[in-house]
């Protein structure tokens, strides 16, 4: 039979692809950190929305000096929770990269832990050229 188990028509069948991508843990873990960054993003900046819905107040006009952050949070100030959503948007990546590194590093795969570091260099140089 074509993979039609007892009981089903050709028509119910599951469909029978041969070229179905099974994700390895270091691609679990990486998609992981991009969904968990991107959700803890979001979250951060609805609650801003919201605290400024609540206050009457029009959205941020700025953003919170990191300096400054953690007084303005416990504030409930509405930029200081769109802020830190912005910059854990930002730093999602990095995180991704570095955790790739990692675990090319683990599996001893030269090639790719060149590679990655050389990507994490980049990023990191555009940040602190990009400041100047």
């Amino acid at each position: 039979m074509s993979g039609v188990r007892a009981g089903q028509s050709d028509a119910q069948a599951p469909p029978h692809d041969a070229h179905v991508h099974r994700m390895d843990p270091v691609e679990r873990t990486i998609r992981a950190i991009l969904l968990v960054g991107i959700a803890v993003s979001v979250a951060l900046m609805a609650v801003g929305l919201v605290l400024g819905a609540a206050r009457g107040a029009m959205l941020p006009r700025a953003m919170v000096t990191l300096s400054a952050l953690p007084a303005a949070l416990a504030r409930l100030d509405p930029a200081a929770y769109v802020s830190l959503g912005l910059i854990v948007l930002v730093a999602t990546p990095f995180v991704r990269v570095v955790g790739s590194l990692v675990a090319f590093v683990v599996e001893r795969d030269r090639a790719y832990v060149l590679i990655t570091a050389t990507v994490l260099v980049v990023m990191c140089l555009g940040v602190l050229l990009g400041r100047a």
